[in-house]
């Protein structure tokens, strides 16, 4: 990979019939519950820029903006500062970047004090392969890394299922023409559970989806490893949602799917997993 990420996003739904119940991220689809602001300040302008960490739209803490670990060599300006109280009760303080275009609330932990520092480049003088996106092996990489995890906990490894693959094709199709991640159409309704009778796993007792969208690099990136990356080990954000999925021995079945949208190169992942 020698291009660098612009964004990248995860968005993960759970429902449970029978007793299953998973950890959902705030940015989830079915979240009821917010963050609560308990006190804000507003501060002079100062500088600071980030490697890790959510970047949220607003202080519920419910939509995921950026990822600062796309943002490593920009400089982020700080306007306000904000005390927190999460949905697990934690409080925390909050920043506000009000300046640039990675703007939103972070929380403060993930600052380094100062301007970040610019990268030197040096000019290509031949030009690069085209490549083409290998869905078949970002899925196997996927999958090894999963099951790998799984294997570390006592848990049974996941089983393709070309049906589940299918579906999860068609609704990483489906945020990609929206532009966005979601588990619901404009009406709040689930939209596996629109899709899945047509693909033949309508049947379930246990259900879970993350979503996954990278834009900025090369197709030829591991996107089948950095998705896995960030479901199973970077999700603290998001109360371990997407982790609590893939590891939970509840579901045994897994679908994944992938979509490049052409004008953009933006890849999206949907995950789907059945007891």
């Amino acid at each position: 990979m020698k291009l660098l990420r612009q964004l990248k996003l995860l968005l993960v739904f759970a429902l449970a019939v029978g007793g299953l119940t998973l950890g959902v991220t705030p940015a989830a689809a079915h979240q009821t519950k917010k963050a609560i602001v308990l006190k804000t300040t507003k501060v002079s302008t100062k500088a600071y820029h980030a490697t890790k960490g959510k970047i949220y739209r607003n202080t519920t803490l419910t939509k995921v903006a950026h990822n600062a670990k796309n943002y490593p060599r920009t400089t982020l300006y700080v306007t306000k500062h904000a005390t927190i109280r999460k949905a697990n009760h934690k409080r925390a303080i909050y920043y506000y970047i009000g300046k640039g275009k990675a703007k939103g609330w972070i929380w403060h932990g993930y600052l380094k004090a100062g301007k970040a520092t610019k990268k030197t480049t040096t000019a290509v003088t031949q030009p690069t392969a085209k490549t083409t996106f290998d869905a078949t092996k970002m899925s196997q990489n996927f999958l090894a890394i999963v099951n790998q995890e799984r294997t570390k906990l006592g848990v049974a490894p996941l089983t393709m299922n070309d049906k589940l693959t299918n579906l999860a094709n068609q609704r990483a199709k489906d945020n990609a023409d929206i532009n966005t991640l979601s588990h619901v159409d404009a009406q709040g309704n689930a939209m596996f559970e629109k899709e899945a009778d047509q693909f033949g796993v309508g049947s379930w007792t246990t259900w879970s989806e993350c979503l996954y969208m990278s834009e900025g690099n090369a197709l030829s990136f591991n996107f089948g490893k950095d998705a896995a990356d960030g479901y199973l080990y970077h999700d603290a954000d998001s109360n371990w949602g997407h982790r609590m999925n893939l590891i939970s021995p509840e579901t045994t079945q897994i679908g994944i799917g992938w979509y490049v949208q052409a004008q953009t190169n933006a890849v999206y992942n949907a995950i789907d997993q059945t007891n």
